[in-house]
């Protein structure tokens, strides 16, 4: 009990830090690039090719901005391991190679460079409403709306983060839009003007500023690159899987796939628009290309997307980062909003815009040398490892000198300050800087100082998390880990009324669990219960029902419509998935009730031999190490209406729509909770067709199978 109030009272501990476990892991790679779309469409990246046309074309644009999200894309995705392995965030995560107090030096400066990035797309938004009110009102004064419209995003941050989540749920849409429209737009000009734009070539052509542009490009996403953690924490991942590339497919898949190829397609729209318009600006383009209502939507369009993007990608962020570096000082959430956007707006974000090249040169810099150290440490230096409940402990082996590791601070400062020197390739110079002093600096100083666990275990699989078939739990916090305690059952079952599975425990030393999906209308549900009574062991399927309902505090009939039927991927993905650390455990009705139903099925695969229909079963006892026998139940169309039609007193052309439904949310419910595929042959042992034969006879090979496996 002392060691749990401890653990509550310790200021390294909350509910937005702890690892998210694989039980909250919700987000599937589908998600993941959702939300990188609604990301990587940024207003500012226009810019990237209007810079280049004049130095390299159109093609050297393409290339230069294409080569450098790929690196991008490489760089967060090693990074990213760190969220899919131990579910651990950035600001978490670093406290191994910067120490307990050290972390809130990274993590402060990247919010700072949030925070600016809060300013810059707050400026745009004010243009784009100023604008709006000219056509409108007759009232230009870009200032006064950049103020309401700074404001109006603090406030929302600060007491609206249902009202954001509505928000982002547009924004990628309406940048989508937008881009499609200046596309449209300026190839038409192009067309009138015959000007040819794969064939143009710049008067004066300059080979160095395609680097240029490309450490320009990489210095754009170098927050993202190297806070990634913040995301990949959140994706499904399949247990006990070591291959790196198949664990983190869900990672690095939807940032190749979608980051260089937008990126890419931004920046050559941006070139043409200032070759066609003389003006990158989308803000500007639609006011001085479109008309009347068209105008209007368009700009009410830029508003929208930008308020729901930059309250969720670069005020939330930030806010948490100061909140967590304020923590001793008991700083609130709210203040710390305050904080971000003050920052952002007194940067003054219209003159970083105007010199955005060199700017993105900085950030680049600082960041590139963070992201260098991230790789070294946690590849090269632990291999993967973390003590990660150390990471929680004030006195741990994370605490160093005095809360500071001193070779992760040098290692930042040497690399920032030399990257600034030549800003223009910052990223090539702090990045590496970076890994090799610290990794330099570990090996031959610190570790021997201050041995690491991780590697004096000689890198022990202990230290591992997800790959390891393992879950990081902190004391005191198992119900937010999805691990809290449901009142126990047993008293609640009579399992010694059954006596089957006994022969097959002898033989195997396991329990005979059995687990049964279905195809909606397949009688997979009757054949369960004749194959348990035959082999004499309990039938679990409205059971879960009964004690999730009795959890809840909801009725058996909310609980049955709200089953298996998940959160929609897409919208999910483009709220919840984007505001980081602050909503993941802001958990749906359903994702309580399958943590709450998945519990109650290992209980009772601990009380006795049995068969469970559906649910996941065979992903949770698969999950949990519990070696499960699992089928598959199918039928022939035609037997599956009939039977749905006379079952629920309908036509058949009613029951295939219904079917079809229903099939639908369990295919939805089966892939969003798990890492299986619903129906693919390979999840299971065994794959039935109760069109072929009786379910009694099927129920009899069934039973011939399970005794041949034993």
């Amino acid at each position: 009990m002392k060691e749990k109030n401890k653990a509550l009272n310790n200021a390294l501990i909350s509910d937005d830090v702890i690892p998210v476990t694989s039980r909250k892991r919700t987000l599937s790679g589908l998600g993941f690039a959702n939300i990188w779309v609604g990301m990587a469409i940024v207003i500012s990246v226009f810019s990237f090719g209007a810079s280049g046309i004049e130095k390299m074309g159109v093609i050297g644009v393409a290339s230069a901005t294409f080569v450098a999200n790929l690196i991008i894309a490489a760089i967060g995705s090693l990074t990213g391991d760190i969220g899919v392995e131990h579910g651990l965030s950035f600001a978490t995560y670093l406290r191994a190679p910067f120490g307990i107090k050290g972390v809130h030096i990274p993590a402060v400066v990247r919010g700072i460079i949030a925070s600016c990035w809060f300013g810059i797309n707050t400026y745009i938004g004010s243009t784009a409403i100023n604008y709006f009110t000219i056509a409108l009102f007759g009232i230009d004064n870009w200032f006064l709306w950049f103020v309401i419209f700074a404001a109006l995003q603090i406030i929302n941050t600060m007491f609206g983060l249902k009202a954001i989540d509505k928000f982002s749920s547009i924004a990628a849409p309406c940048i989508i839009l937008i881009t499609c429209w200046m596309f449209y737009k300026v190839n038409n000009i192009a067309a009138l003007q015959n000007f040819s734009i794969l064939g143009y070539h710049p008067a004066q052509p300059s080979a160095s500023y395609w680097f240029v542009t490309m450490s320009s490009n990489m210095g754009m996403w170098a927050a993202l690159a190297a806070d990634i953690p913040n995301m990949t924490r959140s994706l499904k991942a399949p247990m006990g899987e070591k291959s790196w590339f198949k664990r983190n497919k869900n990672n690095w898949i939807p940032q190749f796939a979608t980051l260089p190829i937008i990126e890419a397609f931004i920046a050559v729209i941006g070139a043409i628009s200032y070759k066609t318009t003389g003006n990158w600006n989308p803000v500007e383009v639609i006011q001085g290309q479109a008309k009347g209502v068209t105008l209007v939507i368009l700009l009410v369009m830029v508003i929208l997307a930008q308020w729901s993007t930059n309250t969720a990608a670069n005020l939330v962020p930030p806010a948490m980062c100061f909140t967590n570096a304020g923590a001793r000082w008991n700083l609130p959430y709210k203040a710390a909003v305050i904080i971000a956007g003050l920052i952002g707006c007194l940067v003054q974000p219209w003159n970083i815009l105007n010199q955005l090249y060199t700017y993105l040169g900085y950030f680049g810099s600082i960041l590139s040398a963070i992201a260098g150290i991230m790789i070294a440490d946690y590849y090269i230096i632990r291999k993967r490892r973390l003590n990660v409940q150390e990471l929680f402990k004030s006195d741990g082996q994370y605490k160093y000198s005095g809360g500071f590791n001193v070779c992760g601070l040098i290692a930042l400062m040497v690399g920032t300050v030399f990257a600034n020197i030549i800003s223009s390739f910052g990223y090539f110079i702090g990045f590496p800087l970076g890994f090799i002093i610290y990794l330099v600096l570990m090996k031959t100083w610190y570790i021997k100082k201050y041995p690491q666990k991780e590697i004096t275990s000689e890198f022990s699989d202990e230290y591992l998390g997800v790959s390891a078939n393992k879950d990081w739990i902190i004391p005191g916090y198992e119900k937010q880990a999805g691990y809290e305690i449901i009142p126990s059952i047993e008293s609640d079952i009579d399992v010694t009324q059954y006596s089957g599975g006994k022969e097959y425990e002898e033989k195997t030393g396991e329990k005979l669990i059995i687990t049964f999906g279905r195809q909606y209308g397949s009688r997979g549900r009757e054949l369960a219960r004749i194959l348990g009574k035959k082999l004499d062991i309990p039938v679990y399927d409205e059971d879960m029902i009964k004690y999730a309902s009795m959890e809840l505090g909801l009725t058996e009939k909310e609980i049955r419509k709200g089953e298996e039927t998940p959160r929609k991927e897409l919208l999910h993905a483009l709220t919840s998935g984007t505001m980081y650390a602050a909503k993941e455990y802001d958990a749906s009705t359903t994702d309580r009730m399958f943590l709450i139903q998945s519990n109650i099925i290992l209980q009772l695969a601990k009380m006795s031999p049995c068969i469970f229909v559906g649910r996941c079963s065979n992903y949770v006892l698969n999950k949990e190490g519990i070696n499960t026998i699992d089928i598959f139940v199918s039928a022939n169309s035609e037997d599956r209406i009939k039977h749905v039609a006379q079952r629920e007193n309908m036509s058949e052309s009613e029951a295939k729509s219904f079917i079809y439904k229903k099939e639908k949310n369990r295919e939805y419910y089966f892939n969003y909770y798990s890492s299986y595929v619903w129906g693919d042959p390979q999840y299971y042992d065994l794959c039935v067709n109760t069109s072929s034969m009786g379910l009694d006879n099927l129920a009899e090979h069934i039973s011939a199978f399970i005794n041949v496996t034993v």
